[in-house]
């Protein structure tokens, strides 16, 4: 008896999995030229180029450029499986954390985490939001996002300590100390290690947000 060599059914586990391999590569390839190249710079053969696929293949999945990026953006920011930040286990431990410093220490982690993986490519789609409206868009969406879960994050921080301001000015604290433009400047063009940005904005977060 020979044995079954025919191809993979269209939606089998198998080729679920594969289609699933090939976007990923095409996204880390996107995410590569984009921070290599800036937005205009980067072409869609290019990123094919470098994901080892062809053209047609990246247009297939995200259609055009901007979708590109924005796939390229949520994958760094999340540094996991498909799901929203604030589902993302990491999110989550610094909320079920059982002391109001010690869940800003991890909220500082998870900022310096999430700017090691997307900071520069974030930097770039606020750059390029100025002169493309659909980025702006974008940009606009991920501020919004943030601002979120800021809201959530001092929420969860007040039933755990006295706080030194009110919740909704303890969320606009979180979101402004963690925006990706303060750590390029801390570790990018100050030369300083994450693991410094990481230590100065636990400190700073602790002074600011926690009375004494």
């Amino acid at each position: 008896m020979t044995a079954d060599v025919s191809p993979p059914r269209r939606n089998s586990p198998l080729r679920q999995a594969q289609a699933a391999a090939t976007r990923l590569r095409i996204v880390e390839a996107a995410h590569a030229e984009f921070e290599a190249r800036g937005y205009e710079g980067t072409r869609i053969e290019d990123i094919a180029a470098r994901a080892g696929v062809a053209v047609p293949t990246v247009y297939k999945a995200f259609t055009n450029k901007r979708n590109l990026l924005t796939a390229a953006v949520t994958t760094a920011m999340t540094g996991g499986p498909d799901a929203p930040v604030d589902r993302q286990a990491w999110f989550q431990e610094q909320l079920d954390a059982p002391a109001a410093e010690q869940q800003l220490q991890l909220i500082a982690r998870n900022a310096r985490r999430l700017n090691d993986r997307a900071a520069h490519l974030l930097e770039l789609v606020r750059a390029t939001a100025t002169r493309d409206s659909e980025i702006a868009t974008l940009w606009h969406n991920i501020n919004n996002e943030r601002l979120a879960r800021a809201r959530t994050s001092a929420q969860r921080l007040a039933a755990k300590g006295t706080l030194r301001t009110s919740v909704p000015e303890a969320a606009h604290t979180l979101w402004a100390l963690t925006v990706p433009e303060l750590y390029v400047l801390h570790v990018t063009q100050s030369g300083r290690h994450p693991d410094a940005y990481q230590h100065w904005l636990a400190d700073v977060l602790i002074a600011v947000l926690l009375a004494h």
